[in-house]
């Protein structure tokens, strides 16, 4: 005895089989696509980061050996007997340098701080060169002082004398 309905059946067998492998090719792609180049595109990407954190690394060293070269050069204009023209001149072409040596590509908030460090240096020895031109104001100012003292006790002298004359 032949069942009525074979024949429906056999296509809901047929199309459940053909849904079946396609979801089965399917997942199967998927597998391949995502074994085969995402992990490739990972490592290209990340091999990029490590070679601009290598980069930055490496410019971070050089930055930091020409801030201490700035800061000895500064440190050194407390010296007495040097030079300070000569030695001012060195600090500006380090500073200038250092300026030089910042990349203009880097991210935003780097290029400020590493601008801002430069001017820092700047304005530091601007005030050790005013700091510089006042070293010797509290001898004078001492000086003016006596002087001060001196001149008043002659007004008050000439004034006693003219008083004197008066009467």
């Amino acid at each position: 005895m032949k069942p009525k309905n074979s024949k429906e059946r056999r296509n809901s067998i047929l199309k459940f089989a053909l849904l079946f492998l396609f979801t089965v090719a399917l997942i199967v792609t998927a597998f391949f696509f995502d074994f085969n180049r995402v992990p490739f595109k990972e490592n290209s990407v990340l091999r990029e980061r490590s070679e601009s954190v290598e980069k930055e690394m490496l410019f971070q060293k050089g930055f930091s050996d020409g801030m201490k070269n700035v800061e000895a050069l500064i440190d050194s204009l407390d010296v007495p007997g040097q030079n300070l023209q000569y030695i001012n001149a060195r600090i500006s072409s380090t500073i200038v340098d250092l300026q030089k040596s910042i990349p203009k590509e880097d991210s935003t908030y780097r290029y400020d701080m590493y601008t801002n460090i430069v001017n820092s240096y700047v304005d530091i020895q601007e005030f050790k060169a005013k700091l510089n031109e006042y070293d010797g104001v509290d001898q004078r100012i001492e000086e003016y002082k006596e002087e001060l003292d001196r001149v008043r006790k002659e007004l008050t002298e000439a004034n006693r004398y003219l008083d004197a004359l008066r009467r």
